[in-house]
């Protein structure tokens, strides 16, 4: 057993504030290499929901440092969000580089909020020795809170409740604490929930993207240093996580900067993550942390896959290889109630036509995916069954297809709504057809739009990888909702966020086939 040494310690900003930082060190005498993650939901979880506990990156010869951002756990301050990182983040690294323990070399770990702090600091600051950042983006509007213009309802509605919740801890508030679980608990934060954070915590980030979505008002803008994001650097990925295409896009901002990341694109949620994650990470940080760097580290040695789905192994990744084809979508009127009516064709031109229409009453739901309430693969049979979807699918194929890459819808449509949603999902089907296993899911929110005039539209998905396999058909499904991943649309106007309302409207939308089609884009686009 290991003799792990744990105690807090705390840094005085310049501002003075105070940030408290939990320190766990390895067996024997220093000083060894630091490894450093800073978020917000309290240094003594230290995100063992996703990494081994730090004990363990201790008994791997690293010291590992986990400290509260400002304004969350122990440290002073005011919590305001990515804005306030930049100036914390860079004390923060001076200040572990000057600890006794400290052999100088310092890496940055961590996911989500704590990914990003990774990649914002002062122009003027060293960088780190390497870095990490997971499931992850730069871009707040693309990247944290939208797909194709659509809220994110439930993640971000449900993580701004989080936020507020450890806040009204923070100030012993037991009965708003209960209040704001109960919300999560019973689902009721889907129809409340933006007033509960207007109530507990009315400056959160969540209300002022919301706004600036509403209004089309910049967002703000997270600039990485170049001399930060072309030292080593592993860019971990999922499938399933709804910041995929922001990992996409630090992959290519860092190669653009001259830099030679690492990246692992994994069968992973935002919170599962896949067998050997771990392992991954240390071999990345024993490289980089542990050995000399005054040398180029060859091609050979870097980690640069992608999971296939469907063949569950690792394929390589880069930026040319995705599927050049396109896929027609073929109709008589009547794919949303014919399973056979509607078809796609590799390499064919669409043609035909369907509508459908949207009940905001019994709005189509939507699971798994990347925004679902249960991310990660679902069978969608069911769903696919209701005459509010459009339904298209490939033959049986004959042979071993690899489907690779970004999928982009295009499609000309006609809506009798200014507002309607344009609401997309990729799945493979079995022999039978009764498992309809989704894959890719995709949005698009149009904003006033003509009435019953035909506008040409682009629907970008999830990016993917999945070999389709041999007598199994490719199905894409269209629908006008995908509650509680996005909003119910109003068809009046975004004023109304969330949940079906009294002043919702029924939409229409007929679909021109002979201006649709599907494909696929790189990856690096």
């Amino acid at each position: 057993m290991f003799e792990i040494r744990c105690f807090d310690k705390s840094l005085t900003l310049k501002d003075g504030v105070e940030l408290v930082s939990r320190i766990w060190l390895p067996e024997g005498k220093g000083p060894w290499p630091a490894l450093l993650m800073r978020q917000p939901y309290g240094r003594k979880i230290a995100s063992t929901i996703t990494y081994s506990h730090p004990s363990w990156w201790a008994s791997k010869g690293y010291m590992v440092i986990i400290q509260d951002v400002r304004g969350m756990g122990s440290s002073g301050g005011i919590f305001t969000g990515f804005s306030q990182e930049a100036s914390d983040t860079s004390e923060t690294h001076e200040w572990v580089r000057s600890l006794k323990e400290c052999n100088g070399k310092l890496g940055l770990y961590g996911f989500s909020y704590h990914g990003l702090t990774q990649l914002t600091g002062e122009s003027y600051s060293e960088p780190p020795d390497c870095l990490s950042p997971a499931m992850t983006g730069l871009n707040i509007k693309d990247h944290w809170c939208s797909d194709g213009g659509a809220f994110w309802l439930h993640n971000n509605i449900a993580w701004g409740l989080q936020i507020a919740a450890l806040k009204m801890r923070r100030k012993n508030n037991f009965l708003e604490w209960e209040e704001i679980r109960l919300a999560l608990e019973n689902k009721s934060y889907l129809r409340n929930g933006l007033e509960l954070l207007k109530k507990y915590d009315p400056n959160s980030f969540i209300i002022e993207w919301l706004n600036n979505l509403k209004d089309d008002k910049p967002f703000l803008e997270i600039t990485p240093i170049s001399t930060w994001i072309n030292k080593p650097m592993l860019i971990i990925g999922g499938f399933w996580d709804p910041h995929l295409k922001g990992a996409l896009d630090l992959y290519k901002k860092a190669r653009e900067a001259g830099g030679n990341p690492e990246i692992i694109i994994a069968n992973a949620t935002h919170l599962n993550w896949w067998e050997g994650s771990q392992k991954s990470l240390l071999k990345f940080f024993d490289k980089n942390l542990k050995i000399n760097q005054d040398f180029n580290y060859k091609e050979s040695i870097l980690q640069r896959k992608i999971w296939n789905i469907s063949l569950n192994k690792w394929d390589e990744i880069d930026d040319n290889n995705y599927s050049k084809y396109i896929l027609g979508l073929k109709s008589n009127g009547n794919a949303n109630v014919d399973i056979n009516d509607g078809s796609l064709t590799i390499n064919s031109k669409g043609s035909g036509w369907f509508t459908i229409v949207h009940d905001p009453w019994r709005p189509v739901p939507a699971d798994g995916g990347h925004l679902g309430p249960n991310p990660g693969k679902f069978n969608r049979y069911i769903i696919d069954k209701r005459l509010d979807v459009g339904v298209f699918q490939t033959n049986f194929l004959e042979e071993h297809q690899n489907f690779r890459g970004i999928p982009i819808l295009e499609t000309s449509v006609k809506s009798d709504q200014t507002n309607f949603d344009i609401c997309l999902a990729l799945s493979l089907v079995d022999e039978d057809d009764k498992k309809v296993n989704q894959f890719s899911t995709g949005f698009l929110r149009v904003k006033n739009s003509k009435k019953n005039v035909k506008c040409n539209y682009q629907i970008t998905m999830q990016p993917t990888n999945i070999c389709l396999l041999k007598r199994s058909r490719l199905r894409l499904s269209i629908s006008a909702a995908a509650y509680p991943s996005i909003g119910v649309n109003p068809g009046i106007g975004d004023e109304i966020i969330g949940a079906t309302s009294i002043n919702h409207r029924i939409t229409t939308l007929s679909f021109v086939l002979s201006k649709t089609f599907l494909k696929m884009t790189p990856f690096f686009k």
